[in-house]
């Protein structure tokens, strides 16, 4: 139903990432729930470890999933906490953040189910062949950032940071009313590598986490009289147990 027509399997093993445009991707059938969807993230609980609240506040759903290729069989995990070290994390590392699990309604939505199909399409360049079967864990996130008239927010608190997942792919889901947030990619060793803002729905970021840092600079309202936001969903895919794990 998503279709992205542009390689960037290339890009991924050269560079390790790669900024796709919305217009890059179609939509096949399906609009109602493309607008559906859209509409959850308007539907989502606060994250209280997010602080910021004279500027703004921040949304956010997170699950664990098991994904199976083959059959594109998704299966949601218990209720877990989602844990950073104090390395990758300076802001909140080491802290249990528990944040509202996605209900079977959203996740149901045959666009996520095809953004997690297309996803893992997009990371199967740079996988071995011998495990594009295999049975995968798949990370959710699904954030909506509010600003309040006048004011500036931190996108991305912790700063400049890895999140530790082998692979990732970050798809923009709209904003209004939003000056700044640029999205910026790096080296391991901070050397700056891309930069971009995102602008139209499905405008992505796909790329290798554990093996670089990436950041997304602070956003105010363009208009100072009327409030923003910005919408976001990340996908992420990990292997417990391999050396495609997660690096805490």
């Amino acid at each position: 139903m998503i279709v992205l027509n542009k390689a960037v399997g290339n890009s991924l093993r050269n560079y390790k990432y790669a900024n796709v445009s919305g217009s890059d991707f179609s939509l096949t059938g399906h609009f109602d729930e493309f607008v559906r969807l859209t509409q959850s993230w308007e539907t989502m609980e606060p994250d209280p470890y997010y602080g910021q609240a004279e500027a703004g506040a921040r949304f956010r759903r997170y699950s664990d999933f098991e994904y199976h290729p083959v059959t594109q069989a998704l299966t949601q995990l218990e209720h877990r906490p989602y844990v950073q070290s104090l390395a990758n994390n300076r802001y909140v590392g080491g802290m249990e953040r528990h944040f509202q699990d996605f209900s079977e309604e959203v996740i149901a939505s045959p666009v996520i189910r095809s953004l997690i199909a297309l996803d893992f399409e997009v990371y199967k360049s740079v996988l071995p062949v011998h495990m594009h079967h295999d049975q995968w864990q798949c990370q959710i996130h699904q954030i909506r950032i509010e600003i309040k008239p006048g004011k500036q927010v931190d996108i991305t608190p912790e700063g400049i940071h890895c999140d530790g997942y082998p692979f990732s792919g970050v798809h923009f889901w709209g904003k209004r009313n939003v000056k700044g947030a640029e999205s910026r990619l790096y080296a391991a060793d901070g050397t700056p590598l891309a930069a971009v803002t995102y602008e139209n729905i499905l405008d992505t970021t796909f790329f290798l986490d554990r093996e670089m840092k990436h950041y997304v600079t602070p956003a105010s309202t363009l208009d100072p009289k009327r409030p923003a936001f910005r919408q976001i969903i990340a996908i992420s895919f990990s292997k417990p147990g391999t050396r495609y794990d997660i690096v805490c």
